[in-house]
């Protein structure tokens, strides 16, 4: 194919999942897979419509749209045996055929997952687990990045000038101009997430307030928090439904950043608060934010020292139940994007099942 032609074709990864899966290659990758016993775990945030213009926050976590979600889960269910995190305590029991495993998990707690997903799990009949940080249902309000897309999205400044610390002498300056597009305002919210996560802004709270001065933009936080997120209700609904609620911590923070105590902290803190409020037994978790950093060895250590028996981390790839070094509690994921349409998401899996890694 020419380059050019290539270069215009909109989603090159689904394409060449696509050609993977027309060409027979994506059949023996899963042949090759068929020999080992594989847990593919997906990883969702939200399911919503996309876009500066369809919603005002944060659009990495949204996922999928309601429409692609349920595409994707008609395909997992066909090419999957889906199970539970509490089915991998029944060991060799677990995979009843020659099916590859596969688990559906959500984390952050999302209104959606129950408005939008719910619907969609039960239509087809597919069991989910909701990884809830306690401190956002108890104090609701917007997690900082969807504080920081709200900001960036509907401000009229044409230019924001945003110190990370009070003493800041070179601070990040935003031009978005009296008429911003909308790929302009999607830059200026991945600059100023980018400073977050790269840890330059010591007081999160402080350089929200601001952010909010500069954007001109008054943020209502518990009450548009109050809104975002779940309720109580609605995880009791989900565990009547048949799905599983886990912990995701308690203030949603990278855990290897904190010393033994407040670990130890956010995993009980959080185990207690869940059983409460569902009244059944919590024993996973999703460690917040999940890659290297974020968690460590000693880490996994405290939340099984908590009681957990399943844990989960943003590590890509999937699980080979055979392997010596298998550990349930440092399971990897496959994290879900906009652009994974069901074919894209079959060869992910594919390819780390059978070669360890994905090119896609």
């Amino acid at each position: 194919m020419p380059a050019r032609l290539f270069q215009s074709i909109p989603n090159k990864r689904d394409f060449l999942a696509r050609s993977l899966g027309a060409t027979g290659g994506l059949r023996l990758l899963e042949r090759l897979a068929e020999a080992r016993r594989t847990l593919v775990v997906l990883t969702y945030h939200r399911i919503a419509p996309r876009g500066v213009g369809a919603d005002p926050y944060y659009d990495p976590v949204i996922s999928a749209t309601p429409e692609g979600f349920r595409d994707q889960m008609r395909m997992v269910r066909d090419r999957f045996q889906i199970v539970r995190p509490e089915d991998l305590a029944g060991g060799a029991s677990v995979a009843n055929g020659r099916k590859p495993l596969a688990m559906v998990t959500f984390d952050d707690g999302y209104r959606d997952n129950h408005d939008a997903a719910l619907p969609i799990l039960q239509e087809l009949e597919i069991p989910a687990t909701f990884f809830i940080p306690t401190d956002f249902f108890e104090r609701p309000r917007l997690p900082w990045w969807d504080h920081v897309a709200y900001c960036l999205k509907t401000t009229p400044a044409p230019r924001l000038v945003l110190k990370r610390t009070d003493d800041d002498a070179s601070p990040l300056t935003i031009e978005l101009g009296p008429d911003p597009t909308p790929d302009a305002r999607t830059e200026a919210i991945m600059r100023v997430i980018r400073a977050v996560l790269a840890g330059e802004v010591p007081d999160q709270a402080a350089f929200l307030a601001r952010l909010e001065a500069q954007a001109k933009v008054a943020v209502d936080s518990p009450t548009l928090g109050r809104d975002l997120f779940m309720t109580w209700e609605h995880l009791k609904r989900l565990v009547a439904r048949g799905h599983t609620i886990g912990s995701h911590g308690h203030g949603h923070v990278a855990l290897a950043t904190l010393p033994d105590t407040l670990q130890r902290r956010e995993f009980a803190l959080s185990r207690t608060i869940l059983e409460a409020a569902v009244g059944r037994p919590v024993k996973t978790v999703a460690y917040p934010y999940g890659w290297p950093g974020a968690f460590t060895p000693r880490t996994i250590e405290l939340a099984a020292d908590a009681g957990y028996t399943v844990g989960f981390t943003a590590l890509e790839g999937v699980n080979h139940l055979d392997a010596p070094d298998f550990a349930p509690l440092a399971l990897r994921r496959l994290n879900i994007g906009a652009g994974d349409t069901p074919a894209l998401l079959r060869s992910r899996a594919a390819i780390h099942a059978a070669l360890g890694k994905s090119w896609l």
